[in-house]
C-alpha cells in the first residue's frame, strides 16, 4: 500500500484540475459568450431569432439534459427538445414563454445518486454539444480528428508536431469545411450556454461528485494503481479541451459577427 502522502494530494490536485477547474473554466466563457450572443439576437432580430440559428443546438442541449437524467434515474415530468418562444404568454411562472425547450425533471432528495446526479445534468449541455462538435470532426475532418488522437496518445507528454502535422495535412474538399462552420456555428448559438436553473442544479450534487473523486483518487493512489486512471482521465480532458477551445473560438467569432450584423443593420 502506497501511503506517500505527497504522491495522493499531487493526485488530488490532478484529478481537480482535470474534473474541476478545466471544466469550470470553459463552462463559465462558453456560458457568457453565447449568453451575450442570444441576447443581441433577441434584442436586435427577435426572440424567434436564436431558435432559426441555434435550432440544433438547442435540441442537442435539451437532449443533454433529457438523456442524463434518466441515466441517474430522475423522473422526467415534461419535455420539450425543440419549441417556439411566445413572448407574449405567461408560463407557469407568471413570466413570459420564452423558453427554447425545457426538461422538467423530479428526484429523489433522500437519494444519494440522482441528487449527485444533479452536477452531471446541469452540465450535460456543454459536454453533449462537445460530443456532437467531436463525432462532426470525425465525419467530415478526419485529420484533426486523428491529429487530437495523436496528441493525446500520451497525455503527460503531448506530440505537438504529430498534432500540427495531422492538421496541415488535409486535402478535404471546401463543402467540408463550409458544413462544418455552418454546424458549429448552429451548435454554439444554441448549445452552449448553461441557464441559471442549470447551474443552480448542478451545485446540488457538487458535494456528493467531490466526495465522490476524493475518495476514489486517494483508494486508486493508496492501492498503488492510480497510474493509468490518471493517464486516461487526463488524455480525455485534454481531448475535450480541444473541442471546447474550438467551440470558444467559434462562439467568440459568432459573437463578433452577430454585433457586425447589427451594426450594419441600425445603419
Amino acid at each position: 500500500m502506497n501511503t506517500d502522502l505527497v504522491l495522493i494530494f499531487k493526485n488530488l490536485g490532478i484529478v481537480g484540475l482535470d474534473l474541476l477547474v478545466i471544466p469550470f473554466i470553459f463552462v463559465t466563457l462558453l456560458t457568457f459568450l453565447n449568453r451575450n450572443t442570444k441576447a443581441f439576437l433577441a434584442n436586435g432580430f427577435g426572440v424567434n431569432s436564436e431558435l432559426y440559428l441555434g435550432f440544433i443546438g438547442i435540441f442537442f442541449h435539451e437532449l443533454s439534459h433529457l438523456v442524463t437524467a434518466v441515466l441517474f434515474g430522475h423522473r422526467i415530468d415534461k419535455v420539450r427538445l425543440l419549441k417556439r418562444p411566445h413572448p407574449n404568454r405567461r408560463g407557469t411562472d407568471g413570466q413570459p414563454d420564452l423558453a427554447l425547450g425545457y426538461v422538467n425533471h423530479t428526484w429523489n432528495q433522500r437519494n444519494w445518486y440522482q441528487v449527485t446526479g444533479n452536477l452531471f445534468i446541469g452540465v450535460a449541455p456543454i459536454f453533449g454539444c462537445a460530443a456532437v462538435l467531436l463525432g462532426l470532426t470525425a465525419l467530415l475532418i478526419p485529420s484533426w480528428f486523428q491529429g487530437m488522437l495523436t496528441l493525446i496518445a500520451d497525455p503527460f507528454n503531448l506530440d505537438w508536431s504529430g498534432f500540427l502535422g495531422a492538421l496541415g495535412g488535409d486535402n478535404h474538399p471546401w463543402i467540408r469545411w463550409t458544413i462544418m462552420g455552418l454546424l458549429s456555428l448552429n451548435l454554439s448559438i444554441g448549445g452552449f450556454d448553461l441557464s441559471a436553473a442549470d447551474f443552480a442544479n448542478s451545485r446540488i450534487g457538487l458535494i456528493g461528485f467531490v466526495t465522490i473523486i476524493v475518495i476514489l483518487t486517494v483508494g486508486l493512489t493508496l492501492l498503488n494503481v492510480a497510474s493509468g486512471f490518471l493517464t486516461f482521465l487526463t488524455g480525455a480532458i485534454i481531448l475535450l479541451a480541444l473541442v471546447l477551445g474550438y467551440a470558444l473560438l467559434i462562439s467568440l467569432l459568432t459573437n463578433l459577427l452577430v454585433r457586425l450584423a447589427l451594426q450594419i443593420k441600425d445603419h
